[in-house]
Order: structure tokens, then sequence, then C-alpha cells
């Protein structure tokens, strides 16, 4: 099931007015059909043709008693297919290719598909072979057109999917033509011309705060050390005793505890002028319940946390619809990771410190660090330490309301998701495939997870931790 690929020659080809342009949903697309090489006909006949279709092709093995057997499912749904005829009558092209032949056409692009019983044919008119609902057919012409899109997961020769979506514009020129064993002439097929459209996704306004959909993450982490006391704080090397206490996890050994808690998208915009916003936050756990040990919460300020490292995964998933009820129901799905990105601090560098919750303060606000707008401007204004190093103004002050202050890792490194790569400040990722916004039609299915890890450092001794959740990719806005 190849995709179709330009086909253009002397004997037929297809320009548009503006070349490699992506078009929308309900724009017209302008061009012509020229030929150049040598014709004499009396009657010929000049037609375009614009097609859309979704296919998938499933392979997989099954286990039988003399070994394993290969199989292959496809589906496929025709979205529209609108032919015109733009010539007829007579043609003359000298040999000497003096003059070109140009039929200019004009087609309007649909809002979605336009013939819903092709639709329901491609569904098999059974609901479990749709992801979208096919019921009344009604309302199909009313499910959008989707983007162009491809996909190759796994292998052809044990367990794979490709799936895509395709628009093609196909000329054909036909000629009067006579047979021996008829009186009468009939037309035939001398030429033809092939030149696939791209389909953009619909843009999308900016996002605006409140429709990145933050996700929130908390667990509580802790480490124990003796460098958590300032007396020993800046130790090269721990004497044998403080290590084997250590070892041990002996209660002489001071514990801070404290939560993670992380703000990451659950929308991203492609092509964002605004970062991603990644937020970090260190919540200091002082009560006596909270495992902290008391000569640490009798400190001034709680220990530094740093970020010394992020990393970044983004797993695209590939839902399909086939036409066999084992595939429908057993081999739906398959995910292929195909960006990671990491960041680390250079050796010597602390990170990036996390806002640190002065105690005096929290005395003189008579509540939970972070919580409340007279809070916020007081730590504001105190200026919520970042281990002695400049802060930037996303550090803080910048989590929404009631979440305790926090650092936006991805506003201060300028993270940006495009089609192709992931930029950052100083440099980009590349991605190992186009990154396409979310989207289900009727046999394929796209969404995507995001992973992080992240290495967090505190007296010297770090922790990790990690999460991973679905995300949604929408289009840009341009």
């Amino acid at each position: 099931m190849p995709l179709a690929v330009i086909e253009a020659s002397p004997d037929l080809a297809i320009e548009l007015d503006v070349p490699n342009r992506e078009y929308n949903p309900g724009e017209t697309i302008t061009g012509r059909v020229l030929r150049r090489s040598h014709v004499v006909s009396p009657e010929a006949l000049v037609s375009i043709k614009f097609y859309g279709r979704t296919k998938v092709r499933v392979d997989y093995t099954t286990n039988t008693g003399n070994g394993s057997q290969h199989h292959t499912v496809r589906t496929r749904f025709d979205l529209l297919s609108v032919n015109n005829t733009i010539f007829k009558g007579p043609i003359h092209i000298p040999p000497d290719g003096s003059r070109t032949e140009s039929w200019p056409f004009s087609l309007s692009l649909p809002m979605g598909p336009v013939n819903p019983q092709a639709i329901r044919e491609g569904a098999k008119k059974k609901q479990k072979y749709s992801f979208l609902p096919i019921d009344p057919p009604e309302q199909i012409t009313s499910h959008p057109l989707p983007f162009t899109f491809y996909t190759k997961v796994g292998s052809f020769w044990a367990n794979g999917i490709e799936a895509y979506v395709e628009y093609v514009l196909q000329a054909e020129l036909f000629e009067q033509h006579t047979s021996r064993f008829s009186s009468s002439p009939s037309a035939k097929k001398t030429a033809s011309a092939v030149l696939p459209v791209a389909l953009r996704p619909l843009p999308i306004p900016p996002l605006l705060p409140h429709e990145w959909c933050l996700n929130r993450w908390q667990k509580r982490q802790g480490v124990r050390t003796q460098r958590l006391i300032p007396a020993f704080a800046e130790s090269e090397e721990l004497s044998f005793k403080q290590k084997t206490l250590k070892l041990f996890h002996s209660s002489k050994v001071p514990k801070y505890s404290f939560d993670v808690l992380v703000l990451s998208p659950g929308v991203i915009q492609l092509g964002s002028v605004d970062p991603v916003p990644f937020r970090v936050a260190a919540v200091p756990k002082l009560g006596a319940a909270d495992e902290t040990s008391e000569e640490v919460r009798e400190l001034e300020r709680s220990p530094m946390v740093n970020v010394v490292s992020l990393k970044m995964v983004v797993k695209a998933r590939t839902e399909v619809k086939a036409g066999s009820s084992w595939v429908a129901d057993r081999f739906t799905d398959r995910t292929d990771k195909f960006f990671e990105w990491s960041w680390t601090w250079k050796e010597g560098e602390e990170g990036m410190a996390l806002p640190v919750w002065d105690r005096r303060l929290a005395a003189a606000a008579g509540a939970a660090p972070g919580f409340g707008d007279e809070k916020k401007k007081m730590a504001e204004k105190e200026g919520l330490g970042s281990g002695g190093g400049e802060m930037s103004s996303a550090a803080v002050g910048s989590s929404p309301e009631g979440e305790p202050p926090a650092r936006d890792i991805g506003a201060e490194l300028g993270l940006r998701f495009n089609p192709m790569e992931l930029a950052y400040r100083g440099g980009s990722a590349k991605m190992s495939a186009i990154l396409y916004p979310d989207f289900t039609t009727y046999n394929i299915r796209r969404t995507h997870e995001l992973k992080w890890e992240m290495v967090l450092s505190v007296a010297k001794e770090t922790v990790k931790v990690s999460n991973g959740h679905l995300v949604r990719f929408v289009a840009p806005w341009t």
C-alpha cells in the first residue's frame, strides 16, 4: 500500500500556482496541467482528479503447530474524490516542442468528507471498525478532514503498523482511438500525472496560560547526611565514623524531608512563541511527623535543593482499526519513542537552585510556605534564595494560585517544541520523526506521552525523581 509519489513527464505534468504549499480545509487549490511533448489528436480530453484517503496496514504473526504464519490486514477510508474535466477538443503540439499546452484548474477543498456512504463502507458499516461515529450517516460530513500524516512502526516481517493520510492530484489525458475491431471511436488514456498535496492541521490561536493544563505531581523525598548541618556543609570528605552512621541510617545522622512538586504541561502547542512551562518546587516538611531531624528544623533557612539534570522523553502511540475482528480486538496500538533530550549542568556548577523557604518569613506569614498572595509578595520582597546565585524572574511567583513558589525550568531553558526539533537555550535537539499534533480519524488515532526524569542535589546528596503522563500536542498558530 505505497504512498502516492510525484509522477511527471513531458507527456503530462501538474504544476501548482504556489509550489510546496500546505493547504487548509476550505481553501482552493489552483494550478495547471501541462503537455510539452509532440501530440496530434482530433479529439482529446484532460481531467483533473483530487482524492483523499486514510489507509492502514497491520502485519502480525501467529504460532501454529508447524511454525509461525504471517498475516497482513489492510483498511482504507476514502475521504473524498472530485473529478473535473478541464479540457475537451483537438490538440496539436509540433515535434520541435515550440509550444506547450496548459490547462488551468481550480479545486475547492471541502471541510470534511463528502461521501458518507464511502466512509460507512470503509468501516463495513460496523462501528467497531471506526474511531469516529458513523451513525447516523448525516453527521459524517461534519467530521474534520485529517491532515497529511505518515507513520511506520515495527516491521512488515514481524509485528508492525503502517498508517497514513494522503491527498493526491491526478491528471489524465484521453485521446480518441479507433480500433480495427470496432467502427466507433473510443477514448484511450495515453498519459497521466500525479502530485501529492499536503493538508496542514487547522491553526490554533496561541495558548493562554491556563490552557497548558498543567499536570500536578508530588512525591515525598528525603536525604540523610551530616552536611545538612552548617558546621559540616563544606566538608569535602566525611570521617569513617560519619560514613558508617550514614550507611546504617542511624538516627544520629540528620535527615531532611521535603516534597518535590512538579507542574508539567498537559497540552503543548507546536511552534509556540511561549516556552513550555515546567515548574519545580521543593516544599520543606518541618512538622513533628515529617521525619525531619530537630536540628534541621531549627535551621534559619531550609537546606538548598538544586536540579542538576533534566531528561525528557516523548513517545508517540499510534492506534489503528483494521478490518479483522482479531486485529481490532487484540492488535490495536504500537508505541514508538522518537525523541529523547537531556540537560545536565556542568561539573562544578551547583545546578538550578529551587526557591528556598526562609523560616523567618514563615513565622511572619503565620502559615505554610507559598500559599496566598500576601505570602507570595513577601517572598518576592525578601528575595527567596538561590544559594547566592541570581534567580530569574520566572523562578518565583510564577506558580498557579495556591501553589508553593516554584522555578520554571522550561521558561529559563526556553523549551519550545517544533514539528522537527526541540529548541532550547543554546541549541536544538532533532526529532527522529515528524512530531504531529494529536488527532483521531476513522482508522487512526495518534496520542503522545511525556516522560521526565530529574536528579536533585541536597547537601551533596542526590535523589532521582521521574514521572510520565499523557500530553496533547496541538497545531501551531501559523
